[in-house]
């Protein structure tokens, strides 16, 4: 079920849910958990690095990963 035609309002919160309500109220939930827990650090699954879980959540990754793979995406041009 669809609740806007494939766009969230809590899409800049982190949201992917493209519209589907269950998938919403699920990412919703993983990410409330993932605050509640914020102090509390959890490796990165990529470089093992500690990471506030609300990272994991969002993102899969650390800050530090997330951007290199962006780098190597879209690198920057001086």
């Amino acid at each position: 079920m669809t609740t806007n035609a494939g766009n969230c309002d809590q899409r800049h919160l982190g949201c992917s849910c493209r519209g589907d309500l269950a998938v919403h109220e699920r990412g919703a939930q993983e990410r409330a958990e993932a605050r509640a827990q914020a102090a509390e650090l959890a490796p990165c699954p990529e470089c093992d690095r500690p990471t506030p879980p609300l990272q994991l959540v969002t993102w899969g990754n650390c800050r530090a990963c997330r951007t290199a793979h962006s780098r190597t995406q879209e690198p920057l041009r001086w």
